[in-house]
C-alpha cells in the first residue's frame, strides 16, 4: 500500500509536469504572432476585390498593373467601379475602346509614389501636393473636427484627393497603402483652362463673352484659376445667343460684372474644399468682391448641393442678380476639371445678364 500511494503520488506530480509543459508550449503557439494572409500587394488586391474591378480592368489595358506588384512603397488612391459608371464605362470593353495612352496618363494619377495614410497629411488643411506616377502633382485636402483622433467617428474627418472623397482609408498593402475614391480623378495635363474651354463646343457662348470683354488673354497665364463656366444651355434658357454677345458694345457694359464674375484669380477650388472648410473652421461658405470690386460672389454648399450667387453689394440691402445651383448627385461628373492653371466647373445657369451689368 506504501509503494502504491508513492508511485500514485510519482504519477500525479508528473502529470502535472508535463500538463504545465503543454500549457507553456500552447501558450507559446498562441503569442506567436503570424503574418496576415489579408495583406497583399496592390495589384493583387485590385485583381481580387469586386469593388474595383473597373479600376484592375484600366491598370491592366495601360500596362501599369505590373508596376503595383513591385517593392513600391505607393499609395493607391482606387476608384470603385461606380465612379467608373458614371463616367459611362460600364465594362471592361468599355475600357478597352479608350485612347491606351491618356488613359494610362489618367491611371497614373491616381498612384502616389510614395506610402500616404491619412494620418501623414497635415491636419486641417486643403490642396497639399504629393506627386503622382503622372509627374503631375494631386491635391490632397484632409479636415477634421476632433485633431486627437480624427478616426474617432467617420463623420468627424474628411479625406479629399483632386475633389474626389475617399470613403474608406487606410487600407494596409504589402507595399504601400490604398484609399477607395468616390469619383475618378481628372487631370487634362498640358492644358490650361482657356485651352479646355476653347476645346469644348459646350462653353462657346461663354468663350465668346470672355474674349468680347478681354477677359481671355489671361486665362493663358500662370493663375491659379477656378473658373465657373455657364454652359450654352445657360445662355439659351435666358435667351440669349452667341449672336446677341458678339453684338454687345463692351463700353457699354461692366465686363467685370457681365463676364469676369464667374473667374476666382489667384484660386485652385475643388468643389469638395467647401467641405473641407466646414470641418476646419465650421464655414461651409466662400465669398468675396469680384476683381475691381463691382459686385459680391457668393458660393454656398450644403450637403450635395452647392449655390453660387451674385449680388451688387455685401451688405444688407444687396440687390440680387442671380444664382446657379449645383446638384453633386446628378451633375458630379461634370465638375472638378483639373488643368495645369486651375479648375473648371459647369455652371448650369447664369449669374448675371447683360441688362444687369448696364453702365449707369
Amino acid at each position: 500500500m506504501k509503494i502504491n500511494k508513492y508511485v500514485y503520488l510519482l504519477y500525479n506530480c508528473l502529470f502535472l509536469i508535463l500538463m504545465a509543459g503543454f500549457s507553456a508550449c500552447k501558450h507559446d503557439d498562441y503569442t506567436v504572432k503570424k503574418s496576415n494572409e489579408n495583406i497583399r500587394l496592390a495589384g493583387d488586391f485590385l485583381k481580387n476585390n469586386y469593388d474595383y474591378t473597373l479600376f484592375y480592368a484600366a491598370l491592366d489595358y495601360t500596362g501599369i498593373l505590373p508596376q503595383l506588384n513591385e517593392k513600391g512603397p505607393f499609395t493607391v488612391l482606387a476608384p470603385n467601379n461606380k465612379a467608373f459608371i458614371e463616367l459611362g464605362i460600364q465594362s471592361a470593353a468599355d475600357i478597352k475602346k479608350l485612347n491606351r495612352d491618356s488613359l494610362k496618363q489618367a491611371m497614373a494619377l491616381h498612384i502616389i509614389s510614395r506610402s500616404l495614410r491619412q494620418s501623414d497629411v497635415p491636419v486641417n488643411t486643403v490642396n497639399v501636393e504629393y506627386q503622382s506616377l503622372a509627374g503631375v502633382p494631386v491635391y490632397v485636402s484632409f479636415g477634421t473636427k476632433n485633431p486627437a483622433n480624427p478616426d474617432e467617428y467617420e463623420w468627424t474627418s474628411v479625406l479629399y484627393f483632386n475633389g474626389s472623397r475617399a470613403t474608406r482609408k487606410d487600407v494596409q498593402l504589402v507595399n504601400g497603402i490604398l484609399h477607395s475614391l468616390d469619383k475618378v480623378m481628372k487631370r487634362y495635363p498640358g492644358k490650361g483652362v482657356q485651352q479646355w474651354l476653347s476645346d469644348r463646343p459646350a462653353y462657346s457662348i461663354f468663350v465668346s463673352g470672355l474674349k468680347k470683354f478681354g477677359l481671355w488673354d489671361e486665362l493663358a497665364g500662370k493663375g491659379p484659376f477656378t473658373i465657373f463656366a455657364p454652359n450654352n444651355q445657360a445662355f439659351t434658357n435666358m435667351g440669349i445667343s452667341k449672336a446677341d454677345i458678339d453684338a454687345l458694345d463692351p463700353g457699354k457694359y461692366i465686363g467685370p460684372r457681365l463676364f469676369g464674375a464667374y473667374i476666382q484669380y489667384e484660386k485652385r477650388y475643388f468643389l469638395s474644399d467647401l467641405n473641407a472648410f466646414s470641418f476646419i473652421n465650421n464655414q461651409n461658405t466662400y465669398e468675396n468682391f469680384t476683381r475691381n470690386g463691382n459686385s459680391y460672389f457668393k458660393w454656398y454648399a450644403y450637403g450635395a448641393t452647392h449655390t453660387i450667387s451674385l449680388a451688387d453689394r455685401k451688405e444688407f440691402p444687396s440687390v440680387g442678380y442671380g444664382q446657379s445651383i449645383i446638384e453633386l448627385a446628378t451633375m458630379g461628373y461634370r465638375m472638378d476639371n483639373l488643368c495645369d492653371n486651375g479648375t473648371v466647373q459647369d455652371l448650369p445657369e447664369l449669374l448675371v445678364t447683360p441688362g444687369q451689368a448696364l453702365k449707369k
